[in-house]
């Protein structure tokens, strides 16, 4: 029987997707051609090439997972041409963890945001750069930077963005460098105002929480136990059935503009991000 028979095509090595679509029977199934299919294109290494490689051999939808950051110049040199829709996997920024803490928010904005990042060197970048992706989905707006600084071990960014109810909305991000070797970092995120929104992302504890405090006390979001692979995969397949390209992508090189920013206001070499 035909993947197509089984569900949506899924092209891909990556072991954890592997068993995703091993988790998803009625939806999806793997095949080895990537034509008509959701590629999975691996965040390590060149993935802005491999995106443009999987849209050339025809697939219908690409998951990024797990991106590193990669230079300006090898992004500008070949944009994406945005026909097809792409997912992006962050385990750090999960769009279900977001939603919930928007929405437990209850339309009432954060006065001002704090993002706290730590992570070996490896990894560091990657930790910011979700660092600034959850201060914008906290303000629900573009962030601006206003000044960096840097030690040699650590660097703190000031930005601020008017946010979706009007009115600049400020934003400091500091991140240390730790020791180790791999690439998992700690993210922690406070939002400050009539709500407070606080988030602990501990990716060697493999530990996200969520806690909103408000008038009526404190609430925790209950633990999310679908993997990311899954959750982007899931997107994926309902990304392709709707057609609808979505705006992630260009959210990641939102972010990843802003690391880059903060990066080079510490004085390291240009081709390091």
């Amino acid at each position: 029987m035909s993947a197509a028979n089984l569900g949506h095509g899924v092209f891909t090595a990556l072991p954890s997707y592997i068993a995703a679509v091993a988790e998803l029977p009625v939806s999806a199934a793997l095949t080895g051609d990537v034509s008509g299919a959701v590629a999975v294109v691996p965040g390590s290494g060149d993935w802005w090439q491999g995106m443009l490689a999987a849209r050339a051999g025809g697939a219908a939808a690409v998951v990024l997972a797990d991106p590193a950051v990669l230079p300006q110049k090898g992004i500008g040199a070949c944009p994406w041409p945005g026909d097809i829709p792409v997912i992006v996997e962050r385990p750090r920024l999960r769009p279900d963890v977001v939603a919930d803490a928007v929405r437990a928010r209850r339309g009432r904005p954060a006065r001002i945001v704090t993002v706290e990042c730590a992570a070996p060197a490896a990894g560091l970048a990657a930790v910011i750069r979700d660092g600034f992706g959850w201060a914008r989905s906290l303000v629900q707006g573009p962030l601006t930077v206003q000044v960096c600084s840097a030690t040699a071990q650590a660097r703190i960014a000031l930005l601020d963005s008017g946010g979706s109810a009007g009115g600049a909305i400020p934003v400091t991000l500091g991140a240390t460098a730790a020791a180790g070797h791999h690439a998992d970092g700690l993210l922690q995120v406070l939002a400050l105002g009539e709500v407070r929104t606080e988030v602990t992302v501990d990716q060697p504890a493999g530990l996200t929480r969520l806690e909103t405090s408000t008038e009526h006390g404190t609430l925790r979001a209950p633990e999310r136990y679908e993997s990311s692979a899954r959750l982007a995969l899931r997107r994926a397949i309902e990304a392709r059935s709707s057609g609808r390209p979505g705006t992630e992508l260009d959210e990641l090189l939102e972010d990843m503009s802003l690391t880059r920013a903060l990066l080079a206001a510490k004085g390291l070499a240009a081709t390091d991000v």
